[in-house]
């Protein structure tokens, strides 16, 4: 599997938070009233079949300023949740034999479950 670094960046005089690295365009976070990640969720979604994980640039930059680190951690909150995904899409294997999906997930059927009816 994949691992592509992403940057991210605060740019205060803007009120932005610019996220590199993910596609190939920025994606654009303001931070100057209410925050919406939904781009951010958008592009990660279209991401997800390129079973691509996600991992930080070391230079990206923090903040200490309450609000902004928070909004920085949710960001990474996201990314991560992308990161379990593509992980759980690589655990899930197809067979073709049978045209059936088999997980790490799969239900046990006992047999006392056998005569249930659906």
């Amino acid at each position: 599997m994949e691992t592509k670094e992403y940057s991210l960046k605060i740019n205060s005089e803007a009120n932005l938070i610019v996220i590199t690295g993910i596609t190939s365009n920025a994606i654009s976070i303001d931070f100057s009233g209410d925050i919406d990640f939904t781009k951010l969720v958008s592009e990660l979604t279209q991401s997800i079949d390129s079973k691509t994980l996600l991992a930080p640039k070391e230079n990206n930059d923090t903040s200490d300023e309450s609000t902004l680190k928070l909004i920085l951690e949710t960001i990474e909150s996201i990314i991560q949740e992308y990161n379990n995904t593509v992980a759980s899409l690589d655990e899930t294997v197809f067979d073709a034999g049978t045209n059936e999906v088999e997980s790490d997930y799969a239900l046990n059927m006992d047999d006392e479950d056998a005569d249930l009816p659906f």
